[in-house]
């Protein structure tokens, strides 16, 4: 009998358990476009995925040589919630794999606690993880640091090396093989071999294969 090598799988939430990226980075771009920092949504996309939003403010700013206008998080967020709850969709598949994943389960995410309550309550999928929800913002480095996903495994009693992450994102794969466990790259939008060289075990294109790969 092949005894069972994780004791808790911990997901990345955008682009991992809801499919919040594409909205969120549109949202951005035009928002960014309108305030004087002109950027498309390609290169949005490009430079700032996986990357916490602190992170790509200060990229921003340093480029442009700019500030941006103070209330520009807020209004971000603002104009984010009707698109969000209009369009947003759990990840393909990934609604039967929670179902299918009997062992202990948790959210290791680069955004806020709002955020990461908003989108998984639209998608259905909050209590899925029982109030299992770790932020950034409960650590003081984001990924690609290891601190969110220290920290998770610290909450819910689990040695890093029992630890099995799933991450769509470099950063977010930077961040977890940093912390000792085991990273499961899910490629649906992101590129195989960065994933790979980033650290991932093992990379895969279709959420319903999770619960035979772990």
């Amino acid at each position: 009998m092949v005894k069972n090598r994780f004791k808790l799988v911990i997901f990345d939430c955008d682009g991992v358990l809801v499919d919040s990226e594409p909205i969120i980075n549109r949202i951005f771009a035009e928002t960014l476009t309108e305030a004087g920092f002109p950027i498309t949504y390609a290169e949005v996309t490009q430079k700032f995925i996986g990357k916490s939003l602190k992170t790509c403010l200060e990229i921003i700013e340093a480029s442009y040589k700019k500030p941006l206008p103070k209330n520009f998080v807020e209004l971000c967020k603002e104009r984010e919630i009707a698109p969000l709850q209009q369009e947003l969709q759990p990840v393909s598949g990934i609604t039967e794999i929670l179902e299918q994943i009997t062992l202990p389960k948790c959210v290791a995410s680069n955004s806020s606690h709002r955020h990461i309550q908003m989108v998984l309550k639209l998608t259905g999928l909050l209590d899925k993880f029982d109030g299992k929800l770790y932020s950034a913002n409960d650590v003081s480095r984001p990924k690609p640091f290891p601190d969110v996903y220290l920290y998770a495994a610290e909450q819910m009693n689990s040695n890093p090396e029992d630890c099995a992450v799933i991450e769509d994102s470099v950063t977010g794969v930077q961040a977890a093989y940093a912390a000792g466990m085991t990273v499961f790259g899910y490629a649906h939008q992101s590129d195989r071999t960065a994933l790979a060289e980033a650290g991932a075990k093992i990379v895969f294109n279709d959420m319903r294969q999770l619960a035979k790969l772990l």
